[in-house]
């Protein structure tokens, strides 16, 4: 093999990127040559550093599938999530899902940016993946006697590859140097984000209210800081409004948090500041190109209201690391045309259902206008919340 040849390169290394790496070289095999191209280096993680506000709630199936391939993740930094507890505008208990439901002990687990990012990094690095210091700007046609795409680094250095794939965010120059169509929707809302210490002990529970205002308030269980329970504060609002809370002295903002959550768990300080992003819909028609992937948010952006978006990017990472399992049927090509097909026909349907019940959500609860529609909302959570069965389905499959 050419030395400067690799079987996978993957273009950012965020915990989809890292995961999808991880998944080429195991199931490629030793002699697979894979690399991931990140700009800013890996995170350090320091025992004594506060949690940063920037968290994920990792799936149970998610995670199980990470340690099976020798992820470790450091559970100082991450929380356990056993129960979900949705409540409608007027306050009440909408929806309630708990791990007995799925038959589980946990339902997920908030795990911190950096945690997670770092703890597959290390794992990849540890079977072989390399990292390349640098940004992806660019894709050429590659050799067509060997099979490859080139793709350009910013140093204007070359790479060659039987595979290529954009895990570089929502905003991906790999997927726009690729001349995707892109389908995106800017919702009316930016994300406010904070860790906050709280009174009462969060129980592991997940908490979202869908509020009058349109707005979401979601509050997920992170550890105890220096013996204190704390949370980490997700509130999806109006952008004026997101600008306001931003900008609140702490005092204030902890009023607007424990009022807008009837004081669920009494939350009493900010433990990191809040910062504020925007909140879109991004759709790709077909991810796939000629030995090229859009994966994670590169390929599917979402509103993080059902907090699905890193769950579904490693559902990219797990259906590959199955397809490419089966690359000695196509002599070991990770990029081979019939791989690709078949990864566009597993992934689109459980991806457009996650993106139509997030976007479908958004919408029915953000209908100030027409209050009688957020009503119906409100009544059909509570009513089929109330069925066993479906709180098994929807926790068995939001799971995975």
């Amino acid at each position: 093999m050419n030395d400067g040849l690799f079987d996978v390169v993957v273009a950012g290394g965020g915990p989809v990127g890292w995961a999808c790496a991880l998944a080429a070289k195991i199931s490629l095999g030793k002699r697979a040559k894979v690399a991931v191209v990140e700009r800013d280096p890996l995170p350090v993680v320091n025992a004594d550093d506060p949690i940063s506000a920037r968290v994920y709630t990792v799936a149970s199936g998610n995670l199980a599938w990470i340690h099976e391939h020798g992820v470790k993740i450091d559970e100082a930094r991450s929380a356990a999530v056993t129960d979900i507890q949705v409540f409608g505008r007027d306050g009440s208990d909408s929806l309630h899902v708990d791990a007995n439901d799925a038959g589980l002990n946990e339902l997920a687990r908030v795990i911190e940016h950096e945690a997670l990012a770092l703890a597959i990094a290390k794992r990849a690095q540890q079977v072989g993946v390399t990292l390349i210091a640098g940004e992806c700007i660019a894709l050429h046609d590659g050799d067509a006697e060997t099979g490859t795409r080139t793709v350009e680094l910013a140093d204007r250095s070359l790479l060659q590859a039987r595979m290529v794939l954009a895990a570089d965010g929502a905003h991906s120059r790999l997927r726009e140097a690729a001349a995707m169509d892109v389908s995106w929707h800017q919702y009316p809302q930016h994300g406010v984000v904070a860790n906050l210490r709280c009174t009462e002990p969060h129980r592991g529970i997940a908490r979202q209210w869908f509020l009058p205002d349109g707005s979401i308030l979601a509050l997920l269980p992170l550890p105890s800081v220096e013996g204190t329970p704390s949370v980490s504060m997700v509130w999806s609002a109006a952008t004026e409004h997101a600008e306001l809370l931003s900008a609140l002295p702490e005092s204030e903002l902890l009023a607007e948090i424990n009022a807008a959550s009837a004081g669920a768990v009494n939350v009493h300080a900010v433990i990191s500041g809040t910062r504020s992003f925007p909140l879109g819909l991004l759709r790709l028609p077909n991810p796939v190109g000629q030995r090229f992937l859009a994966v994670g948010d590169a390929a599917h952006a979402m509103h993080p209201l059902a907090g699905q978006g890193v769950n579904v990017g490693l559902a990219d990472a797990r259906c590959l690391f199955d397809l490419w399992q089966s690359a000695p049927d196509v002599h070991g090509d990770p990029g081979h045309a019939l791989l690709l097909s078949r990864y566009r026909r597993q992934r689109y349907g459980p991806t457009l259902a996650i993106q139509l019940a997030t976007d479908g959500l958004f919408r029915l609860y953000n209908q100030v206008d027409h209050p009688f529609l957020m009503a119906a909302g409100d009544a059909g959570m509570r009513l089929f919340g109330r069925l066993p069965a479906f709180r098994r389905t929807l926790s068995s499959s939001a799971l995975q």
